[in-house]
C-alpha cells in the first residue's frame, strides 16, 4: 500500500471531513473518493482521526515486525512515553510485561530519547539566543515545513526526535546487533524512519493499536500478566515529554509569558496560524523559541486510545512520572547519561516543496460559473466541500485536487431541478398513459359502435317506422296509444345512444386545418342559442383579441364545445349566466386556452373524478346518455390538449381547455376554418 494513510472506497461517502481537516491538502477527490496523495501527505493522521465512516486506513507494520520477530537478531521494543494513557485499562509493568510475551528481546522507554533530546534543545537555546528555533520531535511538523514552507527551513532546530534518539543510542552503543521496533501514538513516525538524514536506526514502526492487534491475534491478555521491570537506560522527567509543554519541561527552558519568547502551540488551526505569520514577516513574532505539534500533545496522537479524554490522559502520564521519579530512579539517570550522553543527536532537512499551478482570475471565475456562481454575492463559503471559501475550493479544482460538483449548494440546487424535471417527466407520462388508455377505450368503442349500427340500426328504424304508423291509425281517445308513444321514445332513445356511441368513435382521427378558435366559438354559440334549452341563458365574452391561428379539427371542436355549452345550460334550468373565454398561453409550449364557465348548481366534489368516464351521469333516465364529456374528453386528448375542471356546488362550475397551437397530425386545408365545415 503506497503511503502511510490510504481511502478504503466502498466506506468513502463524500462527507471532504478529511479534506476540511487535512493541513497539507493532500486529499485529491476523484469521482467522489477522497483519495490521499503519497507525495503531499505529512503523515499528521487527521484525516484518520475526523473520518467518521471508518474510511481512512493506516498502513499496517504487522507482517513486517512478526518477519523481525522471527529472524535471528534480538527485537528491541521502544515505548513512547505516550504509553502509560494508550491503555487504560493495564498498569506500565503489565504493558512491559505483554509487549515482552510477543517475542520481544528487551523493552525499552523512549523517554529516555527524550532526556537526550531536552538537554540538546537547551544547549541550542543558550548558543542561539536571537535565533527563532522551531522544534522538531514532530515528523508531520518537519514533513509540513520542507513540503510548503521550505523558506523556515533555517529555522528547524538540527535535532532527531526522541524516538530516533534512542535508536542511535542502541545502534551505536547500548546493543548494536539488536532489530528496532518503535512503538507509539504516531502515524508520521512510518515516515519518518526513512527519512535519508535519520534512517537506518529504527527497522519499523508500530502504531498502539497494531501493539493491540498483535496481542489479540497471539491470544495474549495483558492485564492477566504480572508487571515487568523496564529495559535500557533508564529516564527521569523525560516521561513528561508528550503532555503539552513536555519538551520545555524535559530541557528544563522556562519562558515568561510577559518576555514572549517562548511560545508552545499546538493542534492544526494554530499551527497552520503561526508558521504562515512566520512565512509572510518572520519578524512579526517576539518569539524566540517555538514548539509546535499537529497534535495536541502525543497523547492525543492519530492511534491512541481514545476513551480517556485529553484531561485523563495527561493525568495518567503525570501519575507515571511521579511514581517513578525517585532518588534511586536519579541516581541510574545519571549513570546511563554518564554513558550514553555523547550520542551525536543532529540532523539535517531538505527542501522538498510541492509547486502547485496558480490560475488566473479568468480561470478562476470560469471555474466558479461551473456550479452556477456568477458574483461574490453566490459565493457562500459554507466550507462544505472541504474548502473554506468557494475560490479556494476553485484554486483547488485548476490544481487538480478537487471536483467542481463537491458543491453542496449547487449540488441541492441541481437536485431540486432534477426531482422537478422528474414530477414533469412523471405527469407528461401520465398524462401519455392517459392518451393510450383512452385511445383503447375509443378503438374498443368504435368496433362496439359499428357492431351497434350495423346489428341495432335497421331493426330500430323498424320499430320506429311501425311503430309510428300505428300510432297514426289509431284514433285519438284509444289507450294504446300512449304504450305506443312510450314505444316510440325509447326506441329515439336507443337509436340517440346509438349516434352518440358513433360520434364517440369517430374521434380516432383529427383531419387538421387552420382553425380561428375566437370564429369557431361565436358560431358554436349562434347555433346553439336559438334551441329551447338556451331560452334562458345569457351569454358574455372575454375573447383575446391576439389569439393565434392553431391548427386542429374544427368539427370535432365544435362538437366538444356543445357538449360542454349543453352541460352549463342544463346546470341552469331556471337561467344564467355562461362565460367563454379564451387567451394565448405559452406555458408549456405555444397555445391557446378556451374556458367555459357557467353560475349553475355546481358538482359535487366525490363526482368530480368521474366526470369524463364514458357512461357516467346525474340525470335521471332517459335523459342523458353519460358520453358527453367522455366524447369532450376524448376530442381534447386527440389534439394533444387537457381539460380541466373546477365545481363548487351552488356556484358554478368551469372547463378550461388547453389546446397546443400546432398539431403533427392529419392535412391542412390551407383556409382558415371556423366552426361550419
Amino acid at each position: 500500500m503506497a503511503g502511510v494513510v490510504r481511502t478504503i472506497p466502498d466506506k468513502c461517502r463524500r462527507c471532504y471531513t478529511c479534506v476540511r481537516y487535512c493541513p497539507a491538502k493532500a486529499i485529491k477527490v476523484e469521482e467522489g473518493q477522497a483519495k490521499v496523495i503519497e507525495e503531499r501527505c505529512i503523515g499528521c493522521g487527521n484525516c484518520y482521526k475526523v473520518c467518521a465512516q471508518s474510511a481512512k486506513e493506516i498502513k499496517s507494520s504487522v507482517a513486517e515486525v512478526r518477519d523481525l520477530l522471527a529472524g535471528p537478531a534480538p527485537v528491541l521494543a521502544c515505548l513512547a512515553p505516550s504509553f502509560p494513557a494508550a491503555f487504560p485499562d493495564l498498569i506500565p509493568g503489565q504493558i512491559a510485561s505483554a509487549v515482552r510475551a510477543l517475542g520481544f528481546a528487551e523493552v525499552l522507554e523512549v523517554a529516555f530519547g527524550a532526556e537526550l533530546v531536552g538537554r540538546a534543545y537547551a544547549r541550542l537555546a543558550r548558543e542561539r539566543p536571537d535565533h527563532l528555533v522551531i522544534t522538531t520531535p514532530c515528523p508531520a511538523l518537519v514533513a509540513y515545513v520542507e513540503k510548503y514552507a521550505p523558506s523556515l527551513l533555517p529555522n528547524l532546530a538540527p535535532i532527531v526526535s526522541p524516538a530516533i534518539a534512542l535508536g542511535r543510542v542502541i545502534r551505536e552503543k547500548y546493543r548494536p546487533e539488536a532489530r528496532v521496533v518503535f512503538i507509539g501514538p504516531c502515524i508520521a513516525k512510518k515516515q519518518e524512519i526513512d527519512e535519508p538524514s535519520v534512517a537506518g536506526v529504527i527497522d519499523a514502526a508500530l502504531t498502539y493499536l497494531e501493539l493491540r492487534q498483535m496481542w489479540d491475534e497471539a491470544g495474549i491478555d495483558p492485564a492477566s500478566l504480572p508487571p515487568g521491570a523496564f529495559d535500557g537506560p533508564p529516564p527521569a522527567i523525560g516521561r513528561i515529554f508528550p503532555v503539552s509543554g513536555g519538551l520545555l519541561k524535559t530541557a528544563m527552558l522556562r519562558g515568561d509569558v510577559l518576555e514572549n519568547d517562548i511560545l508552545v502551540t499546538e493542534g492544526r488551526d494554530n499551527v497552520l496560524e503561526i508558521l504562515k505569520t512566520l512565512r509572510s514577516d518572520r519578524d512579526a513574532l517576539e518569539v524566540r523559541f517555538l514548539d509546535v505539534l499537529f497534535c495536541e500533545g502525543c497523547i492525543d496522537g492519530p492511534a491512541m486510545d481514545d476513551r480517556l479524554s485529553i484531561f485523563a490522559r495527561k493525568e495518567r502520564v503525570a501519575n507515571y512520572v511521579r511514581s517513578t521519579c525517585t532518588p534511586e530512579a536519579r541516581a541510574s539517570f545519571e549513570a546511563a547519561l554518564e554513558e550514553y550522553g555523547s550520542i551525536d543527536l543532529s540532523r539535517t532537512f531538505c527542501d522538498r516543496s510541492i509547486a502547485l499551478p496558480v490560475p488566473t482570475e479568468e480561470e478562476i471565475a470560469e471555474i466558479l460559473r461551473q456550479t452556477n456562481k456568477f458574483t461574490r454575492e453566490d459565493e457562500l463559503n459554507c466550507g462544505a466541500c472541504g474548502y473554506d471559501t468557494c475560490r479556494e475550493k476553485a484554486i483547488a479544482v485548476y490544481q487538480g485536487l478537487a471536483e467542481a460538483q463537491m458543491c453542496l449548494p449547487y449540488l441541492i440546487d441541481q437536485l431540486e431541478e432534477n426531482v422537478a424535471k422528474l414530477k414533469l417527466f412523471q405527469r407528461e407520462l401520465r398524462e401519455t398513459q392517459d392518451q393510450l388508455i383512452q385511445s383503447e377505450k375509443l378503438a374498443s368503442m368504435g368496433q362496439l359502435a359499428a357492431g351497434v349500427a350495423h346489428e341495432i340500426n335497421n331493426p330500430l328504424g323498424s320499430v320506429l317506422l311501425y311503430a309510428d304508423l300505428l300510432y297514426r291509425e289509431l284514433p285519438s281517445g284509444d289507450p294504446r296509444r300512449d304504450d305506443l308513444r312510450l314505444i316510440l321514445d325509447e326506441a329515439r332513445r336507443c337509436k340517440s345512444i346509438v349516434q352518440a356511441l358513433l360520434n364517440f368513435a369517430r374521434q380516432n382521427k383529427v383531419l387538421a386545418q387552420a382553425t380561428d378558435v375566437n370564429r369557431l366559438c361565436r358560431e358554436t354559440v349562434e347555433e346553439v342559442e336559438r334551441l329551447p334549452l338556451f331560452e334562458k341563458v345569457r351569454f358574455l365574452w372575454q375573447l383575446d383579441p391576439e389569439l393565434p391561428v392553431i391548427r386542429a379539427d374544427p368539427a370535432q371542436l365544435r362538437q366538444m364545445l356543445i357538449n360542454l355549452l349543453n352541460n352549463a345550460a342544463e346546470a341552469m334550468p331556471e337561467g344564467g349566466t355562461v362565460t367563454i373565454s379564451t387567451r394565448h398561453v405559452s406555458a408549456g409550449g405555444d397555445g391557446v386556452e378556451i374556458s367555459i364557465a357557467d353560475t349553475g348548481c355546481g358538482i359535487p366534489e366525490e363526482n368530480l373524478p368521474k366526470l369524463f368516464t364514458p357512461f357516467f351521469t346525474t340525470k335521471p333516465i332517459g335523459q342523458g346518455t353519460g358520453l358527453g364529456l367522455a366524447i369532450s374528453y376524448g376530442i381534447v386528448k386527440m389534439h394533444r390538449g387537457s381539460i380541466d375542471v373546477q365545481s363548487k356546488v351552488g356556484v358554478g362550475t368551469t372547463f378550461v381547455i388547453r389546446l397546443p397551437a400546432t398539431l403533427p397530425v392529419g392535412e391542412d386545408t390551407g383556409e382558415v376554418a371556423g366552426g361550419r365545415i
